[in-house]
């Protein structure tokens, strides 16, 4: 008895190990939190991804066809310019912890947009880590707001002030507009990036998707460079002939330094990150 005790024993050690309960943290940790945010004790799943509108493909095109290289600043801090490359990326607590290290050693990346905050009273839990992270390794940081038409856009600019402090910002603010509501919707939303101008001295990029734009924003706001997002290998087509200086070409990259998917834009021809330096 004591023989096959023995051998009992080990055999459920070994499933012990095996179990997928003793996999690693962060897929557990995945499971638990889904991709949301916390606030108080509940979870807050966000709808921040691209809609499916545009989802036209998901192929991330080789770098080689979307620029080339330019010369490094040396200058680190606010207001560092990276034109190393044409690429960048926009993270948020979906990437989870990013190695920026490994990142910055090993992929063409000169800018990185960082979601700060969402509506009036949601701050994304990793934006002060990718901060500080993007910041020391060189790559140029933009911070980004989600914009909720049915909330106050007067208490969305305030959570964002707190947030976003201009003297940590290479790049100017990023609003991403994926939603519509009411009938005010262009309305609120043209004061809200007015303020956003007038608090941070800068036009702020605008974000959308194709579809979106030329349903909902078409002609809305010419005077504002704009980053159009198109999972196609054709570049995003607007219907008023309005310019934009950034395409998001993907939101299936795969990076050294990230787990899982992260969103990729490049520049357009004839457009220059300095266009966008606080």
């Amino acid at each position: 008895m004591t023989k096959y005790f023995r051998i009992s024993l080990l055999m459920l050690l070994c499933l012990a190990v095996a179990h997928p309960a003793f996999a690693d943290e962060g897929d557990n940790r995945r499971k638990r939190k889904g991709h949301g945010q916390t606030a108080g004790n509940s979870v807050i799943v966000e709808p921040d991804r691209t809609p499916l509108q545009a989802r036209q493909g998901n192929e991330m095109l080789p770098i080689a066809d979307l620029g080339g290289a330019g010369s490094m600043s040396t200058v680190r801090g606010h207001g560092h310019l990276n034109s190393s490359y044409r690429q960048g990326i926009d993270v948020s607590h979906y990437q989870y912890t990013i190695d920026w290290e490994r990142l910055a050693a090993n992929e063409n990346i000169s800018y990185a947009y960082i979601k700060a905050t969402e509506g009036s009273n949601l701050t994304d839990e990793y934006y002060r880590q990718n901060l500080e992270g993007a910041h020391r390794v060189g790559i140029s940081v933009g911070s980004y707001h989600f914009y909720r038409p049915n909330v106050n856009w007067r208490d969305q600019l305030e959570l964002m002030k707190r947030i976003v402090k201009p003297e940590e910002q290479d790049l100017v603010p990023l609003i991403d507009i994926e939603k519509a509501g009411g009938a005010n919707f262009v309305r609120d939303l043209r004061e809200f990036v007015i303020a956003v101008e007038k608090v941070y001295g800068k036009k702020p990029l605008l974000y959308t998707y194709q579809n979106f734009y030329n349903k909902h924003l078409r002609g809305a706001f010419p005077d504002h460079p704009w980053m159009i997002a198109c999972y196609s290998t054709s570049k995003p087509v607007l219907s008023d002939g309005q310019p934009y200086m950034m395409w998001q070409y993907s939101c299936k990259g795969r990076l050294a330094g990230i787990r899982g998917d992260v969103d990729r834009s490049c520049l357009m021809d004839g457009h220059a990150l300095k266009t966008l330096k606080m």
